[in-house]
């Protein structure tokens, strides 16, 4: 089985959204507080992007923050090209609604990774608490799909949208988009500040899901949901379907290069006592340590004869 070595380069913390659930919310203010830059360089992406080919990545998303902020991102996508790489863009899609942002980025075989987190503006817009910003992301998101583009969507998971999960697939579905991720939020950032508020019980979240998956196909996945919680659709859970084929390092602006493959499962993530013996360990990763501190892991459903109960 061939291993994707994968490089998720986070390229500015500076974003045109402020997602209730945003991750990175605690280290963009800390950076700027300590009178730090909070993006890197046309230059020092360029060498990221060299020393990173050198040791053999093959596959880059652009992240944040917000990449189509950059003027320069269709420069950085040649690059990685030219490198031998393939590419992936992170996006909340606002921007590439415009034909003038857009269109230097088509036709380089890029995966647009769009976020939406609601199926209407009322729920999406207050998500992003950006007014106007689920018919700019959608605008983007049928005009890529027209292009011909690689399109994905990505829903984070939280309170405001628990209940609605099935009908943000429909929305994507309706779009042309055939594959949505359905990430369960990390409690960092803006979705630790405001955790009772953001962080929904796995329970919450179950029924509208596995309905999002039912309606997305075999192009649906689960992010951070333990697969003894998904039934029929263990198997989409993304940390299964990746396990042993993609290796992903993060390189943030305020910290050195990480291993988030080796780090997701060692330190972000935590298993509860019950999960011993549980045929579907080899597989999971368990759930985000903040999860499991506040709600313990009462919900979690071991599969097989050995498990504990």
């Amino acid at each position: 089985m061939r291993l994707t070595r994968h490089l998720d380069l986070k390229l500015s913390y500076a974003c045109n959204n402020n997602c209730v659930h945003c991750v990175i919310a605690d280290q963009r203010d800390a950076t700027l507080a300590q009178g730090r830059r909070d993006f890197r360089t046309t230059a020092e992406v360029g060498r990221e992007l060299a020393e990173a080919a050198a040791r053999g990545v093959t596959l880059v998303t652009f992240t944040g923050g917000e990449p189509t902020i950059r003027r320069d991102l269709p420069a950085l996508v040649r690059a990685a090209i030219a490198l031998g790489m393939s590419v992936g863009i992170q996006t909340n899609g606002r921007l590439l609604s415009r034909p003038e942002v857009r269109g230097p980025l088509l036709g380089h075989s890029v995966r647009f990774v769009v976020a939406v987190h609601g199926p209407d503006a009322v729920i999406h817009d207050r998500i992003t608490r950006a007014p106007g910003a689920f018919g700019q992301t959608m605008d983007a998101v049928r005009a890529l799909v027209a292009a011909g583009e690689k399109v994905s969507g990505k829903v984070v998971i939280s309170r405001y949208n628990a209940a609605v999960l099935d009908r943000i697939a429909g929305v994507l579905a309706e779009a042309g988009v055939a594959r949505a991720s359905f990430t369960f939020p990390h409690a960092l950032g803006n979705a630790g500040r405001a955790f009772d508020e953001v962080v929904p019980r796995y329970a919450e979240v179950l029924p509208s899901l596995l309905a999002a998956l039912d309606r997305m196909g075999e192009g649906g996945v689960t992010e951070a949901v333990p697969p003894c919680l998904l039934g029929r659709h263990a198997g989409r859970a993304s940390e299964a379907a990746w396990r042993g084929t993609l290796s992903s390092e993060v390189r943030q602006l305020d910290q050195g290069p990480r291993d988030w493959t080796r780090d997701r499962r060692t330190e972000g993530k935590a298993k509860a006592a019950a999960c011993a013996g549980c045929a579907l360990d080899a597989s999971c990763e368990g759930v985000w340590r903040e999860y499991l501190e506040a709600f313990g892991g009462g919900e979690m459903r071991p599969v097989g004869p050995d498990a504990k109960r």
